[in-house]
Order: C-alpha cells, then structure tokens, then sequence
C-alpha cells in the first residue's frame, strides 16, 4: 500500500523541514524533501535528518525540470504525494505546478504569477478599485522625469526579496544606482531565486498611514485572517527594514481590524488566489480610514512571524495551519479545517473577548559583506521567549542591500501591556546584545 506524503520543495537544504516533520507525524505521513543544492553540507544533513526521503539536484536552483523525474520515483518506491509545500518565496510558483502535477488543490500558477510580479499586482488592485496607488516600470531615462512627479514616490523591485532596495525616490537615485542594484540583485546566490529572472524596478505612489501585515489562510476560495502584526519601520541602510512586530496590532481598534480584514477578502478575490498561505503587507490611513496593500506576498511571513501567530492563537502557527490545509484532501477534512480557521479568525476572537497573550518580537540586521565573529544574547536580562540567530559566527555577511538578519527575538506578553513592551524591550536588547565583526575582513 502506498504511503501517503507530503513533497517538500525547498532552497539549498534550508528549510523548516525540522517544525515540519512533526506536524506530517501527526497526520500519517511521510516527508520527502526535493533541494536544490546545498551551500553548506551541515544544512543538508539536517534536511535529511528529518525527512524519510530526500533528493538533491545539481543546480542552485529548482525548476519544473526536477519535478517530473522525482515524482516519479517517489510513485516507483511506493509513496503517494498528496501535496507540494514550499515556504520559500522563489519556489512558490514551482509548488502551485507541482501540485498541478499531483492533483492537489492549490491557487492557480497565473494567479500566484500576478501576485508576486509587483507591478503586475498594483496594477491589478487600482484597475479594481481596491489600491490608490499607481505603479509604473524604472527605465534608466525615465529617472528623471519620475523625480519631477508630484507626488510622492516609492522605489521597490519588480520582484522583491528580503526587503532588498526598498525605498522613497530621491535625488540619490539614478542610472548608475539603478544598474548597481541590479548587478546585486543577479550575484546573489542566496535569494537569485526569488527575482526570477526578473531584475526590473518599479516606482508607485507613496501610500501613507502605519504599516500592518495579514496573516492569512485561504480555503476553497474563503479567507481567514489568522492574526495581524503591526510593523515599526527603520529607513536605513539602503532600504526600509522592520525593527519591531507586535501582534496583536495595539492602535487599531476592533472596527478597524475588522476592516482590515474584509479588505483583505476583496483583495485575494480580485488576484483569484482562491488557496494558500499569505503573508500580505498593509497600509492603514486612519485620518481617511483607508486600508491599502502594499504588497502581496504567497507565503508565509519571515522573521518569527509563524512563531508569533502560534502564540497568538494559544499554539497553532502559521505553518502548522498551512500544512493541515494543503493535507486537507476529503470533504470531510476540509470542512473541519473551515471550522478550526473560522474559530482562529483575529476578528472572532476579538469579538469574543479571547485575546489574552500577545507578542513583541524585535529584528535585528548585520552590516554587509563584513566576518560575524561572535553573537551572543548572554548578557541579555530578559531573555526572549523565541528566537533565532540565522547565521553562523564565522561567516561573511553577504554584500548586499537586503535586510541581512543577525537576529530574531520574541516575548509572550500580556496583550495591555504591548505598547509599554515596544518601548522596553528594544531599549533593554540594543543595550545587551553582543555582536562583534572580525577587526580585519
């Protein structure tokens, strides 16, 4: 008989193949895991611990050619592949093909297409009436007639990763900027995968208002906004970085969330992205009492962002939830999945009175192309909850404009207690965290 599994798609052996694991246990099945190839052997040895089978292609990216042969060997050694997940970005679009393959139910590839090609999305949303904002494509002669616009404008990729040149339109940027970034953008190894090919630039309509991000299931076509984050903002450093999340967002109130999140509603409807996990980013004007997106991202959030949503709900994450809706097959699962997210909605639980613990939970960024030579929370009073240090002491930090994380750090807080914590605990962890680079690189 053939063992139900799940197909894992994932970037040179990194992935959350270890959180995973447990949550397939769970629901009797196996974990296959098809990598890309590794940058380092120990993330590959840690892959392979977790999963009970694994493939590794020669290539430093992953493409639709490695699908077929793999799942064809899965079928030949007697599994049956109920689903492909990826939690990185740049293999999003492999996933809805594979599962297109497989038989799964998924968000069609056009739809996930549109949503990650920036420009292609912001068009879509003003067309609908769902978006202010404009979005038009950098030419290296259109530079100057964009900075004579005016209203505000703000400059992102076409296809963006890890918050990679990200900022507002000013006198700095021009030609020779333009052909800088993009040159970066086609030596990184690390996150190549996410642009796609695609090295364009865009520039829309600056959106004002505070920055929130969804934290989104959709089932069967019918959304769930499992919780929103709000973001405090850095403008630094080449690009705009988020320093601080909490969750839940303390300035809105309950109409506005809710909202928020009938906005959300029309948005995944007008992109046709009727399955899958979101993670899409927000402005909200309070003064118009406006939501805007800012972007749509089909995945998870980064950062500790799975994390936080599964203290918010009292212990199912994101991805937990993520991996329980793609395994979800028989009407009968899905519709036990309809009631679980329906229960889990940040709205519902607001309504009921139920929100007890929140989190505050704080990134911090490493200084491009330079050696980390020690990183250490020991002198930290309070140590957080949750965290995680994603690169290793020793290695060279890549030179790069993105948001290179050194450090992610949550606290379990009372949720009256998030705004005084947002002032507290940065002040206590710049403070005491100990981060040293190699004096001579």
């Amino acid at each position: 008989m053939a063992k139900p599994s799940l197909l894992l798609l994932v970037h040179q052996a990194r992935s959350y193949v270890a959180l995973i694991q447990p949550y397939l246990e769970a629901l009797g099945l196996s974990c296959l895991v098809l990598s890309s190839r590794a940058l380092d052997a120990r993330d590959l040895e840690t892959a392979a611990r977790y999963c009970e089978r694994l493939w590794q292609v020669d290539d430093d990216h992953l493409g639709v050619a490695h699908l077929d042969p793999v799942l064809a060997e899965a079928r030949a050694e007697g599994y049956e592949i109920v689903a492909a997940l990826a939690s990185f970005e740049g293999l999003r679009l492999l996933m809805s093909q594979a599962n297109q393959r497989i038989g799964a139910t998924d968000a069609e590839p056009e739809a996930i297409r549109r949503a990650m090609d920036k420009l292609s999305c912001r068009n879509a949303l003003f067309s609908a009436g769902l978006s202010r904002a404009r979005a038009r494509l950098i030419a290296p002669d259109s530079i100057a007639a964009l900075r004579r616009e005016p209203q505000r404008l703000f400059v992102k990729p076409r296809r963006g990763a890890g918050s990679f040149a990200c900022f507002r339109l000013d006198n700095s940027f021009d030609a020779t900027k333009l052909a800088a970034l993009q040159e970066q953008m086609q030596r990184d190894r690390a996150f190549k995968a996410i642009f796609a090919g695609q090295f364009d630039f865009i520039a829309e309509d600056y959106l004002p208002g505070d920055e929130y991000s969804f934290e989104v299931l959709v089932l069967d076509g019918r959304s769930y906004v499992i919780g929103v984050h709000a973001k405090y903002l850095d403008d630094s450093g080449g690009t705009t970085l988020e320093t601080s999340n909490s969750c839940p967002a303390p300035r809105l109130s309950d109409a506005e969330q809710l909202a928020g999140e009938r906005y959300i509603d029309a948005v995944l409807a007008a992109l046709g992205l009727a399955e899958g996990c979101y993670h899409i980013e927000t402005r909200y004007h309070p003064e118009s009492e406006h939501w805007d997106v800012i972007e749509v991202n089909a995945r998870m959030g980064g950062a500790l962002i799975n994390q936080s949503i599964g203290v918010f709900t009292g212990g199912l994450s994101m991805l937990q939830l993520w991996v329980k809706t793609v395994c979800s097959r028989t009407r009968l699962e899905r519709d036990a999945m309809h009631a679980l997210l329906a229960s889990l909605r940040e709205s519902t639980r607001r309504r009921d009175g139920s929100l007890v613990q929140g989190t505050v939970f704080l990134s911090r960024y490493g200084e491009r192309n330079r050696v980390l030579e020690r990183i250490s929370l020991e002198a930290v009073p309070r140590p957080p909850d949750i965290y995680d240090i994603p690169v290793r002491e020793g290695s060279r930090l890549p030179d790069s404009e993105r948001g290179i994380f050194l450090l992610n750090a949550l606290w379990k807080v009372d949720i009256a207690d998030i705004a005084e914590e947002l002032v507290a605990l940065p002040a206590m962890l710049d403070a005491s965290l100990i981060v040293r680079y190699a004096e001579s690189d």
